[in-house]
């Protein structure tokens, strides 16, 4: 775009970036100055280093004078030692004093020595531990006969950790003028201390008139390190200070002091030599006079050169903090001109940069993401995309104008990229919507055909494998429906009716892979709008899944439903698995109320995914937490609001307030189908809600077992697998359910009642084969469920003496051969009708009879025995006997007392058994696999409980059972 006319060019605003970066470029030159900031700098620490220095050299120069007290202590110590201790040794206690005032003097400069090199201060610590010493040093002097060659070793020990003060001091400076004053006065301090060592020898010599072994060599080597040190003197002193060395260090005293050294030397080679005891003869006065003499001499020069030290430290110092002054002048002026042309040409570059940064992030920030939003939400998402580009306010032709520019074309890009997002995340959805859509119809076809299967097979092992086939074809079906909550579809299927909270959790459980392991706790029968119980029950059957895969395969995972305070139902999911970490907990949490965009990762955790997005969906509250208990474990809870609840009235009676810890009987059968080793198919229902078969016009889909049962008659009897239907084992029995609680039914319609999609017309289905059922299989299966009385006690619903429901209830589905009244039941479709448990008469008490028997159905059981030992005439070509149907067949079940069959079956003897098998068969009835099912699961749970009875005789005549002992023990003699 072309600059407006009334900008020119000339104007500092439109320079090219080039021009402007000469301009900048002036900064650097003005700036030269700004170097002497390092000068400054160097200057300043070098005034600090000075400081140093000279702290230091106050510090060495207060051990000095300590070692010079010492060495006159030391003398006199010898002295006194060496002299057998005649006199008092005041002298000793006078230079004694003298040592301790200017130790005092050491531990106060020590007080204005902080920042000092640590080599130093370390050097000073030490001296200050040796000195701490000099007390128990002399207090051994004084009190015991400590010799005086150890005298002065032990004082020696000492003025080697003070003289180590001096030499550390040497070594820390740095500094050209310096350096060669320090190590001259270093030299000095050495000389000294080993005059010094002389001097002592020499005392103690001339005292005791001989050298002590050992101290010849001391002596001549002080010697050798004296010359040595006066050598490091002339090298490093300038020629002033040789001088003053030389003309101060002369004369009588420092020659006599020489001379008593080769005398005392002399005569003690003599004396090895002729082998007699000449002895040493020097005064120890003189030595002592001539070596004070010389040492002080010595002192004198070193003072001297300490304080040219302090001189040239001093004039340093000041030199130091003038020129950083000076530097510091210079410094300032030169920023105060570079700020003020940088400031110039700066604002020509901030000002549209600034302008150029906040257009930026406002578009980043703010208008990007608005526009994005716009163009996903509408309906032409080019035009929006035109319509949400916004121009940078820069009209230049520089550097920046050309960047504002080239930012306008990178919002396009992203615009334009942000529209084929949104048509690529639509096909994608799309893609996901089709794939989904395809797979639910195969798998409702293949529901279907399972179906087909199971109504035609009679083999309880192959229904046990459809049913499982059935299960897994469901799982299928949900990670369907999970491909279309991650492209934002819901799901087909609705439910228009308000359904209770428990039917929705069985709905849940029925289709987790692990479901056995699932207990479901009573709770409160609120019931859920029916738009959001598909979803509920798809959200709850995620967590389960999750549950049941990450905890041990021996535990229960537990779901219980609670109302809260506000209306609320809570619904709570314990397992006891291996539990998260508290970072964990937290980041699901986080994506469970934040579910994030759908990208590769939600892939892995396509399950949290799904359960964020429904909650999300329905405004449902789902959080997860570790369990505090011993077991351990995920708590994930999920909290419905009370505008997804249906307040109606409901036909079921309130559930009780509490539960105690024994569970029902229901409750127990349910726990014994994973001990007894029952598939994965044991016990839960196809059926999920929202399933409804043409012509319910929305209504909730009613339980129907078969064509020929009471379409308000209660569901009873849950699914269960046939594996192992004949050889269960139950390990124990739950304590028994306290009067008036009803047990929950989990109980849905079969996968029968589902409906089908849509299909092309088929031919019309086979006939279902006819199944005949024997009438003494009929018997069997009504004299084991309700005993000897079963006939005179009452079908509707009452509950005995302890609280449970006749066990007759569940046979209500097994209805004999002869023809019987039905069982009346009450107008509630959900649960029977229930009488206060007073209302119930117990259970006559049966007579014992002196043999065993099944009544009149042991006539046929004699036939049948005759008929087994008849011959077979005849025999297939392989030379088997060829079988007759029906031929060896036990009779059927025998009439009730009073009735015209039983009379009948009374009567015949003989050949005319076999009338009266005849007349007692009742005709074939066709049954359906749902209803086999049931059949067996109902005979399964009698197999259960009539095994777990046997383990205590007395038991029989619980009235769980009802009065039943006398035909269990029959018939356990009879078997």
């Amino acid at each position: 775009m072309a600059a407006p006319g009334g900008i020119r060019r000339w104007r500092l605003t439109n320079w090219r970036l080039r021009s402007k970066l000469a301009v900048v470029l002036l900064v650097p030159a003005l700036s030269t100055l700004a170097l002497a900031g390092l000068r400054l700098n160097s200057q300043l620490d070098d005034v600090a280093l000075f400081g140093k220095v000279q702290r230091e050299l106050a510090l060495s120069a207060q051990a000095a004078s300590v070692a010079d007290a010492l060495q006159l202590e030391r003398d006199a110590a010898v002295h006194f030692v060496a002299g057998n201790r005649s006199d008092n040794g005041a002298e000793q206690v006078t230079r004694a004093a003298k040592v301790d005032v200017e130790v005092g003097k050491y531990r106060d400069v020590a007080v204005s020595t902080e920042g000092i090199d640590p080599a130093v201060a370390d050097a000073f610590q030490k001296s200050l531990q040796s000195l701490d010493n000099l007390s128990s040093l002399r207090n051994t002097m004084l009190t015991t006969r400590y010799p005086d060659a150890s005298v002065l070793s032990a004082y020696s020990q000492i003025l080697t950790a003070v003289n180590q003060v001096h030499r550390i001091t040497a070594g820390s400076v740095s500094n050209s003028s310096l350096t060669p004053l320090s190590s001259a006065n270093l030299a000095l301090y050495s000389a000294r201390e080993q005059m010094a060592q002389q001097n002592a020898i020499l005392l103690a010599t001339a005292k005791r008139g001989e050298f002590a072994p050992g101290q010849v060599n001391a002596l001549r080597a002080a010697q050798s390190r004296l010359d040595a040190a006066l050598l490091d003197f002339a090298g490093s002193a300038s020629q002033e200070n040789r001088q003053r060395f030389q003309d101060v260090v002369s004369g009588g005293a420092v020659d006599g002091r020489n001379r008593l050294v080769q005398l005392a030397l002399v005569q003690q080679e003599i004396s090895q030599e002729e082998d007699d005891d000449q002895r040493v003869t020097i005064s120890d006065a003189e030595v002592l006079r001539l070596g004070e003499d010389t040492a002080g001499l010595i002192s004198t020069v070193s003072r001297d050169i300490e304080g040219q030290i302090v001189v040239a430290s001093n004039k340093l110092i000041d030199e130091g903090r003038a020129g950083a002054w000076r530097d510091a002048a210079l410094v300032l002026v030169a920023l105060i001109v570079a700020f003020g042309l940088m400031a110039i040409v700066a604002r020509s570059m901030v000002i549209p940069l600034r302008v150029l940064r906040r257009t930026a992030l406002d578009v980043a920030r703010n208008r990007l993401p608005e526009a994005i939003q716009r163009i996903r939400q509408h309906r032409d998402p080019e035009l929006a995309a035109e319509e949400a580009l916004f121009r940078v306010p820069i009209n230049t032709t520089e550097e920046v104008g050309q960047v504002a520019r080239a930012f306008d074309a990178v919002q396009r890009e992203a615009v334009r990229l942000a529209v084929e997002q949104v048509a690529l995340r639509a096909n994608v959805n799309d893609m996901f919507i089709n794939l989904s859509r395809r797979s639910q119809a195969l798998v409702e076809r293949q529901i279907g055909v399972i179906d087909r299967l199971e109504q035609d097979e009679q083999d309880p092992d192959q229904l046990a494998s459809l049913f499982e086939l059935d299960h897994l074809a469901t799982q299928m079906r949900r990670n369907s429906e999970n491909l279309l909550v991650l492209s934002g579809t819901t799901v087909n299927r609705r439910v228009t009716r308000p359904v209770p909270v428990s039917e929705v959790l069985g709905a849940a459980v029925s289709e987790v892979e692990k479901y056995a392991r699932i207990q479901i706790a009573p709770g409160p029968e609120i019931k859920v709008q029916g738009r959001v119980v598909n979803d509920l029950a798809h959200l709850i059957a995620e967590l389960l899944d999750n549950a049941t895969a990450f905890s041990k395969p021996t535990t229960k995972v537990t779901v219980r439903a609670t109302e809260t305070r506000r209306g609320e139902i809570a619904i709570r999911i314990h397992d006891r698995g291996v539990g998260m970490q508290e970072d964990d907990i937290d980041e699901a949490n986080h994506k469970l109320n934040e579910p994030p965009e759908v990208d590769v990762s939600v892939a892995r955790e396509m399950g949290l995914y799904v359960v964020g997005q429904l909650a999300k969906r329905h405004e449902i509250r789902v959080t997860l937490s570790n369990n505090d208990d011993i077991e351990g474990g995920v708590t994930a809870q999920v909290v419905l609001p009370v505008s997804l609840l249906h307040k109606g009235i409901s036909q079921l009676p309130p559930a009780p307030p509490a539960r105690s810890a024994a569970s029902s009987f229901e409750d127990h059968l349910s726990g014994q189908v994973e001990q007894t080793g029952v598939g994965v198919i044991a016990g839960v229902p196809k059926w999920t809600p929202g399933q409804l078969e043409p012509g319910q016009s929305g209504q909730f889909p009613q339980v129907l077992s078969s064509p020929d049962e009471d379409p308000h008659a209660e569901h009873l009897v849950e699914r269960t697998s046939t594996e192992g239907l004949f050889t269960a084992t139950i390990q124990g029995m739950k304590p028994v359910q306290p009067d008036g609680v009803d047990p929950i039914d989990y109980s849905y319609p079969p996968a029968a009642e589902r409906t089908a999609l849509p299909r092309k017309p088929a031919a019309k289905p086979k006939v279902e084969p006819v199944t005949e059922r024997l009438p003494i299989y009929e018997d069997v299966l009504s004299r084991w469920f309700q005993g000897g009385d079963a006939a005179d006690a009452p079908s509707n619903g009452h509950t005995n003496g302890n609280g449970h429901a006749k066990v007759a209830e569940a046979t209500e589905m097994f209805p004999p051969a002869a023809a019987e009244p039905p069982v009346q039941r009450t107008a509630s479709p959900q649960l029977p009708k229930r009488e206060p448990a007073e209302a119930t008469p117990p259970a006559p008490a049966r007579k014992k009879s002196p043999k065993a028997d099944w009544g009149v159905a042991d006539e046929g059981w004699q036939t049948a025995n005759k008929v087994l030992k008849s011959a077979v005439d005849d025999k297939t070509t392989a030379g088997l006997p060829k079988r007759v149907p029906n031929a060896r067949l036990i009779p059927g079940s025998p009439a009730k007392q009073g009735s015209a069959p039983a009379k009948q079956a009374q009567t015949g003897q003989g050949g005319g058994q076999t009338a009266s098998v005849a007349t007692a068969v009742a005709p074939p009835r066709r049954r359906s696999a749902e209803r086999l099912r049931q059949q067996f699961a109902t005979y399964q749970r009698g197999v259960q409980l009539g095994r777990e009875s046997l383990d205590d005789i007395e038991s029989w005549d619980s009235p769980l059972f009802g009065s039943t002992s006398g035909d269990m023990s029959a018939e356990k003699e009879q078997q």
